[in-house]
């Protein structure tokens, strides 16, 4: 028989297997995640007719002559290049974008798939729609964690159940609190002082207050231009109202001292000026003879207030004029026996009178006593005002320009200072000028956020932090409270300071607690809740800039009890429960399987594939963390048959088919020639 007819019919067969291969192509050219097949042929065994041989010096090698004996199947494969995605817009439908498999099981064995066509069956269990095979993955704790390590299992998810509550342990804050803001104290002033004009006190005329003709303030003198004229009916003098007294004999003044001087100085021996106790300017006869004198000036009030030295001196007879009483605002170092109030009247306040001193401080009542000694000041009494109210300010309490007692509370609502009494039994005059009026409210500047949080048995509770700005820079304090029934245990009241940049320096808990603890009075035990505020030296929480307040409760990590409503999936295949209460959780993860030869896997119908001696074990592997993958939800992974390719390649295979024949057809004819011989 001729080899040719055996080559042909090989050639035949074969051509065959590569139709059946195509067909199966484009039977499945619309299966969800089917791989296209592919045939590759060998040549068959072939008959050597002569070997070859070497070269040799008397002539060249031969090469050797073979006769083939038809060709056979070298391999039939798979293609497993990516096919295109179809979006279905169901959940659990799973396409795979890059290498790997679906990983599903029955009681017996592990498959491949690559066709995500999947759904929950009645007891929640992720399945293949083909066949009911259980999708394996890895399964999150009730804390909706997957530790390293979890094995593969089937994914079950706990529709119908709820999950648990949660108690709250950490609290997280961020936001900014306003460095330009500052709390207020309470500011509240008495009545103006005056104390009595004596010897020494060197008092700008130009505001001192006259009592008797004048009985007001001496105003409106111009340095330089305003004149007082005296007279003692034989000489007369013009004295000039001077910013800076020049000497006493220069004819200038600012106080009564310099125009006594003067006065003294020009009438050494007519008269003499001298200022008693009272601050009245006396005049008393020098030349013991009687003679008159005259005071005058261009200023109204310091007129008036001269006036009443006008009139006749003698000595003789004893005769002295006077000018109306001086009195200037009083001065801290002044002795309390020496003020008056405004109208030029004593206080009365002398050596062992007890002054009485009362007020509320926060709400707190506070008291104190002052005794008034022969060397008691005013400065005394304003720091004994400041220590019975616990002032620690520096300018707790200040005597003003006016003479006054300015209080100057501590910064804030807390330290709030009314009610305030200053008084001396039976002393109008005094307790009048101590009738105290408020010129400044105290404020806080505070800023608040709440959130809730939750105990073990899921009850909610309403948590408010409070931030309130202290009297130092980049310091502020802060208290945590409930708005229910709650009993507050620990914790509830610390401090927060700044760094300069506006970063957060210190957060602290007062009496040394490290978190804040109240009973929730709900059945649940004690809980212990923690504020982050942030990295110390950072920006990522609490910080301080001048700008508006917007620090916020913007995280807590409790939750109530809730029902599962709905999933989503997510590129590495974690499976995330949207719960009732508005809870997501990672309740699994989608598992994948890598294979060293793929081609090496049994097909097993359905899409699916199983485990050969060749494909080596199976690798699993996590979608976007182990392998350079996404599973895409939502979406199918088609068919990667080429149906261009697959029309090209059975031309291919008919011709091969059809050439072979004609190899067949044509051996034939030679046998039948062969056979014909014998005729």
């Amino acid at each position: 028989m001729m080899r040719s007819l055996f080559s042909g019919v090989s050639g035949m067969r074969n051509h065959q297997v590569k139709m059946d291969v195509i067909g199966n192509n484009i039977a499945n050219i619309n299966t969800v995640g089917y791989k296209a097949g592919r045939v590759t042929f060998a040549d068959a065994l072939s008959i050597t007719l002569n070997g070859a041989s070497r070269p040799t010096d008397n002539g060249g090698g031969l090469n050797p002559n073979q006769i083939g004996l038809g060709m056979s199947i070298g391999f039939i494969s798979s293609i497993f290049s990516q096919g295109s995605l179809e979006t279905t817009h169901n959940q659990t439908d799973l396409a795979i974008n890059g290498d790997g498999f679906f990983v599903l099981r029955d009681n017996q064995k592990e498959y491949y798939t690559r066709a995500g066509t999947f759904t929950f069956d009645g007891q929640g269990r992720l399945v293949s729609n083909v066949d009911g095979k259980f999708v394996q993955g890895k399964m999150a704790d009730s804390e909706g964690n997957i530790k390293s390590g979890t094995v593969l299992e089937d994914i079950s998810l706990p529709f119908g159940q709820m999950v648990s509550a949660k108690e709250t342990k950490t609290v997280n804050f961020s936001g900014n609190l306003n460095a330009g803001e500052s709390p207020l104290g309470t500011i509240i002033d008495s009545g103006v002082l005056y104390a009595v004009e004596e010897t020494g006190d060197n008092s700008d005329v130009n505001g001192l207050f006259a009592k008797g003709n004048t009985n007001s303030s001496i105003r409106g003198l111009n340095p330089g231009l305003s004149t007082v004229t005296v007279n003692d009916g034989t000489t007369e003098k013009v004295y000039t109202y001077a910013e800076t007294d020049s000497g006493a004999t220069n004819a200038d003044f600012h106080s009564l001292d310099d125009l006594i001087a003067e006065i003294n100085h020009d009438y050494s021996g007519s008269f003499k000026a001298t200022l008693n106790s009272d601050g009245a300017v006396v005049m008393e006869d020098l030349s013991g003879g009687s003679h008159k004198l005259t005071f005058t000036a261009d200023n109204p009030n310091l007129k008036a207030a001269l006036s009443g030295a006008n009139g006749f001196v003698d000595s003789s007879a004893g005769t002295k004029t006077k000018t109306d009483e001086f009195s200037h605002y009083a001065t801290k170092d002044e002795p309390l026996s020496k003020l008056r109030n405004t109208l030029g009247k004593s206080l009365a306040l002398a050596n062992g009178d007890t002054i009485n001193i009362s007020g509320s401080v926060g709400g707190t009542n506070m008291t104190g006593v002052f005794s008034v000694t022969a060397t008691s000041t005013l400065d005394d009494l304003a720091n004994k005002i400041k220590s019975s109210f616990g002032i620690i300010n520096e300018n707790g309490v200040m005597i003003e320009a006016d003479g006054s007692l300015k209080i100057s509370g501590d910064p804030g609502k807390n330290n709030e200072i009314s009610l305030v009494s200053v008084r001396e039994t039976g002393n109008d005059v005094f307790n009048t000028v101590m009738t105290f009026n408020e010129v400044q409210k105290a404020s806080d500047v505070t800023h608040s956020t709440s959130i809730t949080v939750y105990d073990a048995l899921g009850g909610a509770h309403v948590l408010k932090m409070t931030f309130n700005k202290t009297s130092l820079n980049n310091q502020w304090s802060w208290e945590a409270s409930m708005t229910g029934n709650e009993v507050v245990a620990a914790g509830n009241k610390g401090m927060i300071t700044f760094n300069s940049d506006g970063s957060l320096n210190t957060f602290t808990y007062d009496n040394g607690v490290t978190a804040f603890e109240f009973e929730p009075a709900s059945g649940a035990g004690l809980m212990r809740v923690r504020f982050n505020m942030g990295d110390l030296g950072k920006l990522n929480g609490i910080s301080q800039f001048s700008t508006d307040s917007t620090a916020v409760a913007n995280s807590q990590d409790g939750y109530s009890s809730g029902d599962l409503v709905d999933i989503n999936i997510d590129k590495t295949g974690k499976i995330t429960g949207l719960f009732s209460n508005g809870v997501n959780q990672t309740l699994a993860q989608v598992g994948l399987a890598k294979f060293i030869n793929p081609n090496g896997l049994y097909r097993e119908g359905g899409n699916e594939y199983a485990m050969s001696g060749n494909s080596g074990q199976p690798i699993y592997v996590t979608a976007g963390e182990t392998i350079q993958s996404e599973i895409i939800p939502g979406a199918l992974e088609m068919s990667n048959v080429n149906l261009a390719q697959e029309f090209t390649d059975m031309i291919l295979a008919q011709r091969g088919f059809q050439a072979n024949a004609r190899v067949i057809t044509t051996s034939d004819d030679l046998l039948n020639e062969l056979v014909n011989l014998k005729r």
